[in-house]
């Protein structure tokens, strides 16, 4: 898998010629070890938490694992609580993320393994999941700001770090996650260029923030509907849901689901011999209800020279 994601992302770069354009400038700029050190190292970390994302669905199986227990059941007694990122374009925020939601995907013995919840109220998400390497039940924070958000057991305490949300890195996992899941890919194009627009995070939620941009007319444009075929059918209790199933090769079975309020509800993959991502198939699920996060109070951690690498790639997108 690892290689083959590798050979997605050289893909993608080839297929968005602004990415293309902004890797060779960023190449000149980073004529300094210590810079390419940096690219290569945001590189890494981009890559690895984009490649979880896309093996946790396509890698895992249906199943119907529910907790709506939103509470940070894994931070330590004495944790304070903070958002300050919250401050920052409040209301911008607050009208483009208008739902809590709950978030699930599942492993193959149908176990929920990663269970995330967003709270509008707070724009801020939490996920918990399984540490594959140590065995143990962890808990995992972003907000509104990008800040990924993590307790750090050496330290004894919660760190965060904007590393991931970078101008450039925060279009790249959604790029991916587009293609993998067979999504509209215009539209999430469209909604990078709105979010920045409006002084957003691009995409800081990753697969949380699709319910907040795909509708079901983005699969009816007449640039991709030969792609799908739709359908109505019942759903989660309810008529008048509509499905689209994926029409490629090697995608049988693979379809997107949205109730009848037209919000999404699942995505659900079933890949065979793909030759970026081999075979697999698993679902993510939606669950609008009500969610609470609190963030914990974190010292930000950064790279060093990562705010010199931010600047350059911030001056680049403005020359562009």
């Amino acid at each position: 898998m690892k290689t083959k994601f590798l050979l997605i992302v050289a893909t993608l770069f080839c297929l968005n010629i602004s990415q293309a354009q902004l890797l060779k400038k960023l190449k000149k700029k980073a004529e300094e070890a210590a810079e390419r050190t940096i690219l290569r190292k945001t590189d890494e970390v981009v890559s690895k938490k984009t490649e979880k994302t896309i093996d946790d669905v396509v890698n895992g199986e249906e199943g119907d694992a529910k907790d709506n227990n939103s509470k940070n059941k894994n931070s330590p007694a004495s944790t304070k609580y903070a958002n300050p990122s919250l401050a920052n374009n409040t209301a911008a925020k607050r009208a483009w993320y208008t739902e809590d939601v709950r978030v699930t995907s599942y492993d193959k013995d149908k176990q929920s393994d990663v269970v995330s919840y967003f709270d509008a109220d707070a724009v801020a998400m939490q996920s918990d999941y399984i540490n594959q390497r140590t065995g143990k039940s962890e808990t995992s924070y972003i907000d509104s700001d990008g800040f990924f958000i993590a307790y750090n057991e050496t330290e004894g305490q919660y760190n965060k770090s904007q590393l991931l949300n970078m101008p450039g890195m925060n279009m790249m996992a959604p790029s991916m996650m587009g293609t993998a899941y067979k999504l509209p890919v215009g539209a999430i194009y469209e909604a990078m260029e709105e979010m920045q627009n409006k002084g957003l995070a691009v995409y800081p939620f990753m697969h949380v923030d699709f319910p907040f941009v795909l509708k079901p007319d983005h699969f009816r444009d007449e640039m991709v509907s030969n792609q799908y075929r739709e359908i109505k059918q019942s759903c989660r209790g309810s008529m008048g849901c509509t499905k689209f199933s994926v029409l490629e090769a090697g995608y049988e079975g693979s379809y997107i689901l949205f109730d009848n309020q037209d919000r999404l509800v699942e995505i659900n993959v079933e890949m065979e011999n793909n030759s970026m991502y081999g075979s697999g198939k698993g679902k993510i699920a939606y669950f609008y209800e009500e969610c609470q996060v609190n963030v914990p109070a974190a010292v930000e951690k950064k790279m060093a020279g990562q705010d010199l690498l931010k600047k350059g790639m911030e001056s680049i997108y403005k020359q562009d």
